[in-house]
C-alpha cells in the first residue's frame, strides 16, 4: 500500500468541518507546485471503502475493453430499481451522472473476476477483494479500501494520461466525469456514500482546472449527531467547493 507523510496540514479548515457539522479530511495536491495539503493529512493514509467514487475506474475499464463506449445503451430490463431516476436506458455517461448502481454491476459482471483484478492491480487502486460472490458490489460492502493518497494518485494518472491503457478510453473518461464549468474553473470527480457497520463514509473526488494548474482533492467526511443526512448528498459537495475556495484555489 503506498503510504504519504509529506504534506502541509492547514488547521485552520478545522472551521469549516465545524460548519458543516461533519468530522473526517480532506486532501489536495497542488500539481504545478508537487505540494500535498490539507486537513489531517494522517487520517489521509487510512483506507475506506470506495461506494461510488470506484465508477471512475470502472468506466476506465469498461471503455478500455470495449464493454461501453460513447454510443452504446445500457436496456433497463423494467425491474423496480431503488430510484426512478435509474429505471431507463443509459448510456454509460448517463450512468455515471445518476450513479446507477444496477449499470455498473452489469458493467463488473461482464468485465469479470480476472480481468477486474487485473486492472485495479494495473492502476495501483488501493486493495480491491474481488471474488466471484462479490464481483457486483466489493466497491460497495466488504474488505475493499482505498486511502485519499491513493485516490489522488489515480486521479494524477488518468488526467495526465499517465494510465497504462488507451488514450481513448482515458479521455473518455474525462469528458464523462467533468461535474461543473465556472467561469474561472472546471471540477470534474465522483462522490461516494459507503455505510459499514452503521457507520456512514462519504466522498468527493476529483480535480479542480484553475488558473493554469491543476489541483487534486479527496475529501472523506463522516456526519456526526448534528448533520443533516437529507441534505447531505450534496452538502459534502458544498463543504470540498467551501474548502477550494478558502484556499484561494475556486472562487
Amino acid at each position: 500500500m503506498f503510504c504519504f507523510g509529506q504534506g502541509k496540514e492547514i488547521s485552520e479548515l478545522k472551521s469549516i468541518f465545524e460548519k458543516f457539522n461533519v468530522e473526517g479530511s480532506i486532501l489536495i495536491f497542488d500539481q504545478n507546485n508537487n505540494q500535498y495539503m490539507g486537513y489531517d493529512l494522517e487520517r489521509c493514509n487510512t483506507p475506506f471503502c470506495p461506494a461510488s467514487t470506484f465508477k471512475i475506474p470502472n468506466t476506465l475499464i469498461a471503455l478500455e475493453c470495449g464493454i461501453a463506449t460513447a454510443d452504446y445503451i445500457f436496456k433497463w430490463n423494467g425491474e423496480k430499481r431503488s430510484f426512478k431516476s435509474w429505471e431507463r436506458d443509459m448510456s454509460i455517461e448517463e450512468a455515471f451522472k445518476a450513479s446507477a448502481v444496477p449499470v455498473y454491476q452489469e458493467i463488473a459482471r461482464k468485465i469479470g473476476i480476472e480481468r477486474m483484478q487485473y486492472y485495479v492491480r494495473l492502476f495501483n487502486y488501493g486493495n480491491m477483494e474481488i471474488t466471484s460472490e462479490n464481483i457486483e458490489t466489493f466497491w460497495l460492502e466488504g474488505n475493499s479500501a482505498i486511502t485519499q493518497y491513493q485516490q489522488i494518485y489515480f486521479l494524477q494518472k488518468l488526467y495526465n494520461l499517465q494510465l497504462p491503457i488507451s488514450e481513448q478510453a482515458m479521455k473518455l473518461t474525462k469528458s464523462i466525469i467533468l461535474y461543473e464549468i465556472a467561469d474561472n474553473y472546471k471540477i470534474s470527480g465522483k462522490t461516494g456514500w459507503a455505510i459499514r457497520q452503521d457507520e456512514n463514509i462519504t466522498w468527493f473526488v476529483g480535480y479542480v482546472e484553475s488558473k493554469d494548474n491543476v489541483y487534486y482533492f479527496a475529501a472523506n467526511i463522516v456526519p456526526n449527531a448534528n448533520t443533516d443526512l437529507s441534505t447531505f448528498s450534496q452538502e459534502r459537495i458544498n463543504f470540498t467547493k467551501e474548502v477550494l475556495r478558502e484556499l484561494k484555489i475556486i472562487y
